[in-house]
């Protein structure tokens, strides 16, 4: 990643380096292209805005470069905050209701030729989650897929994420919908509330055991930092379920669920 000046639109962006295969591989280029246009389109202050891709021929072996233009957003992520649990619980229910805004837009986008899109971000840790300096939350490298004939950036069946936020769905190599992104955004609530992840192993392998493992199940929150309401224990670990029918089946039940707990006056 890279800052720069964008001189033709007077803006400062964020470059983003792409892995040369993207273009070398005429598929790869290909949903590329269509993830450009269909990310030109999102339009949401909870979700990073991409501006363009540009192609660059290197001098040294004469490949084609990629490079992202997007949004720069100045600020941290989610994962300082964890690290440092400098919020309060008001503060923290505020960002998960804000990152659930942004995920609701996403899996609900409506394209401006009248078709539905179901984009899955597939990957939401803290890492994904940007915090401007105004304390707004930026949602930034989601993958995108739908179920539209012709168009699939990835497999609706697909293992790519990070062990830690995987849902048991995604592990297991099944159909993932909505409902993986809202467990993953439970795993990070958990972490974000209590300074800890729901299931810790000594590797990748023992994580992803833990979180398909029904005998297996996260401590309350509330009995890891009693300052979290019960109420708010109770979102978070119903978005931890196991299997998804048991889960919020959409982000914006989530959200709803969220509103209720800030509106208590934490």
């Amino acid at each position: 990643m890279y800052l720069a000046i964008d001189d033709k639109e007077d803006r400062t962006v964020a470059i983003k380096v792409l892995p040369e295969e993207f273009l070398d591989d005429k598929k790869r280029s290909e949903y590329l292209t269509r993830e450009l246009q269909i990310a030109r389109e999102l339009d949401h202050p909870n979700v990073v805005n991409i501006f363009d891709i540009i192609e660059l021929r290197r001098k040294e072996d004469g490949k084609l470069q990629g490079f992202m233009l997007m949004e720069f957003i100045d600020g941290d992520n989610l994962r300082k905050h964890i690290t440092d649990q400098d919020l309060s619980i008001t503060q923290g229910v505020e960002l998960c209701e804000q990152i659930c805004a942004g995920l609701n837009y996403i899996h609900r986008h409506r394209l401006r030729d009248g078709r539905y899109h179901t984009i899955i971000h597939r990957d939401i840790k803290p890492e994904n989650i940007l915090i401007t300096r105004q304390g707004q939350v930026k949602i930034v490298d989601f993958g995108l897929s739908t179920e539209e004939k012709g168009f699939r950036l990835f497999r609706s069946k697909s293992r790519a994420g990070t062990p830690q936020y995987m849902s048991p769905e995604q592990i297991k190599e099944g159909t993932v919908d909505e409902r993986s992104d809202i467990y993953s955004l439970g795993v990070c609530m958990y972490e974000l509330f209590t300074g800890k992840l729901p299931y810790e192993g000594k590797d990748r392998k023992a994580i992803m055991k833990m979180h398909i493992s029904r005998k297996i199940t996260p401590e309350p929150p509330s009995s890891v930092n009693r300052r979290i309401p019960p109420s708010l224990s109770r979102i978070i670990l119903t978005a931890l379920e196991k299997d998804p029918d048991k889960r919020f089946q959409s982000v914006a039940e989530l959200q709803l669920a969220l509103k209720h707990v800030s509106v208590s006056r934490i």
